[in-house]
């Protein structure tokens, strides 16, 4: 079967409810200049369709306070959104996510913009982390 490498809208983490608990209840994951914060619950089926909610939802971020212009942050969560796209496959390969949903967010913490490849070799790496504690 062959990979699909796909960012749609129902991968996207947009709910704001999702989004705050995920920024106080979550856990971090720090590979340096990249921030994974995720959570883990149990699924739950919706009662008027019954049909599942997404598995694995992600945002990305750059803060405003490191990235004062608004292209900068443009520039720097597309970099992020395409890592997460292009290594989202071998992570759920990896990790088990039987009746499990998981929600990341990817944040850039440095002042200095990396190369695609570094972020993404960044990103792969936690995810990996990820990956290894899930399947605990």
């Amino acid at each position: 079967m062959s990979k699909v490498f796909t960012y749609q809208k129902t991968d996207k983490l947009k709910s704001r409810k999702q989004t705050q608990h995920l920024f106080s209840s979550g856990q971090a994951i720090t590979v340096f200049p990249i921030r994974l914060i995720y959570t883990i619950e149990p699924i739950k089926t919706t009662p008027t369709n019954g049909a599942l909610t997404s598995l694995l939802q992600a945002g990305v971020g750059a803060p405003s306070r490191i990235f004062r212009k608004a292209v900068q942050r443009n520039r720097v969560k597309r970099l992020l959104r395409e890592a997460y796209r292009l290594e989202k496959p071998n992570f759920i390969s990896q990790a088990t996510l039987e009746n499990k949903r998981v929600n990341l967010f990817l944040l850039y913490t440095d002042a200095l913009v990396l190369t695609q490849l570094e972020i993404q070799g960044k990103v792969k790496e936690a995810l990996s982390i990820l990956a290894t504690k899930l399947n605990k």
